[in-house]
């Protein structure tokens, strides 16, 4: 059956309420028929809804019983008639009715037996839209002896923790982590899920939306709630940074979208908070899981991740030349920082892609970020900007991070940084 939407002309009063909140003003006020005043309807306007505009968000349904049940006259309004479509495929879609799907889900990443601290910037924005839609935040943890991590996720602020503790999720298997997760999606029917933009949350994520027949959107970088529709609205950068584009999934559920790491704090622990764990049961051979782990080979590089780094040192076009880098990784590596990049010299091939800090890039949120000869282009900008303290080093005092900085050094990089260098290694003797 096709999604339907009709007025009831005897019960609406043309008082255009629906109109206004209509978000893709799809319903426009007419003169009432003459076959409507024949019948003694004494309204002159009557609401006209174009269904192929229409996105069936029941919002124009909500307003007109509101008002019905205000007004306290059982003839009028409640004027408006929706039947939603039945979706053929799995999952939520089957029998989509968006009302049904209640809570805000993050997913809880465990690699190597380690909690991954992205669940707690998954709570911290979680916590936000499930305030804006009145409802509750939950987690889900996959893995093998994860049962131990709840309480602190329940601590930084999940009402809800689902747990699927079993020796088969010792390893990320893309095939069975997202089987697991599906099965939960269809018998619980969240309304939306975070899940992090990470190597394993957008390996599985998207497998997760296929199977779960709804639609998410990759690395999102600000979330939030419409208050009409109750949409989740994730936005995320296009066109290699000079877009940000918001995504909208406007008939499945749960809306779901992985989040770029370090795009939101993290939320705030309340020691001793109390919180339902609700361990979860999986049958692989339901499922017919086929693939198995066979070995984890860890990259041999001995550089700090800048994903997770609370020092970064990151060099820019203004080192004019690959060799340049030796003083930044020098540096870097006297203080236990990450090596960082602008755009420009990763594309030039000057240093590999995961320095790369920006939109296009990697966001971090370190508590000391050095730039050395970078202007600052707006992405990345976007990308440092939520550092705690910024060190910039520039021949131009007029570049855009020396304005963002907390300390803006103007000169020769080549001359301050191996004399920064040099105090280092006297103080450290």
């Amino acid at each position: 059956m096709p999604n339907k939407i009709s007025v009831i002309h005897e019960r609406c009063t043309g008082c255009s309420a629906c109109a206004k909140i209509c978000p893709v003003t799809c319903i426009d006020m007419v003169p009432r028929p003459a076959e409507d005043k024949a019948k003694g309807v004494k309204w002159p306007k009557l609401a006209i809804i174009d269904e192929n505009k229409c996105i069936f968000c029941g919002a124009c349904v909500t307003v007109c019983n509101d008002l019905g049940d205000k007004a306290k006259k059982p003839e009028i309004f409640h004027a408006i008639k929706m039947e939603k479509e039945i979706v053929e495929g799995s999952g939520p879609g089957k029998d989509f009715d968006p009302t049904a799907y209640k809570g805000v889900w993050a997913y809880a990443e465990v690699r190597h037996g380690k909690l991954q601290p992205t669940i707690f910037e998954l709570l911290h924005v979680g916590k936000q839209l499930a305030g804006g839609l009145s409802e509750p935040l939950s987690a889900v943890i996959i893995g093998k002896d994860v049962t131990k991590f709840a309480q602190e996720i329940i601590e930084s602020g999940a009402d809800k923790v689902y747990v699927f503790d079993d020796p088969l999720f010792e390893n990320f298997l893309d095939e069975a982590y997202a089987a697991a997760l599906t099965e939960l999606i269809q018998k619980e029917k969240p309304n939306k899920l975070l899940m992090p933009a990470s190597t394993i949350g957008r390996s599985f994520g998207s497998r997760v939306a296929i199977q779960a027949n709804t639609g998410i959107t990759a690395d999102a970088t600000e979330l939030s709630i419409d208050p009409q529709t109750r949409m989740l609205h994730a936005t995320r950068p296009s066109f290699g940074g000079n877009l940000m584009a918001t995504i909208l999934c406007e008939k499945h559920r749960p809306e779901m979208a992985t989040v770029r790491p370090m795009s939101f704090p993290k939320a705030e622990k309340q020691p001793g908070r109390k919180g339902e764990v609700i361990p979860v049961k999986f049958d692989a051979a339901k499922w017919g899981i086929k693939a198995k782990f066979k070995q984890f080979v860890p990259e041999e590089s001995k550089q700090v991740d800048i994903a997770s780094a609370e020092r970064i040192v990151a060099g820019g076009y203004g080192l004019g030349k690959a060799e340049g880098f030796k003083l930044i990784e020098e540096l870097a590596s006297l203080i236990n920082a990450a090596v960082g990049a602008s755009r420009v010299v990763v594309d030039k091939g000057w240093i590999p892609y995961r320095h790369q800090v920006g939109l296009t890039g990697r966001t971090v949120r370190p508590k000391l970020y050095i730039a050395a000869g970078i202007q600052g282009a707006i992405q990345h900008l976007a990308g440092m900007s939520s550092s705690e303290f910024i060190v910039a080093i520039n021949k131009d005092p007029q570049a855009p991070i020396m304005s963002l900085a907390n300390l803006a050094v103007e000169g020769d990089l080549y001359e301050i940084l191996p004399a920064v260098i040099a105090e280092i290694k006297k103080l450290k003797g």
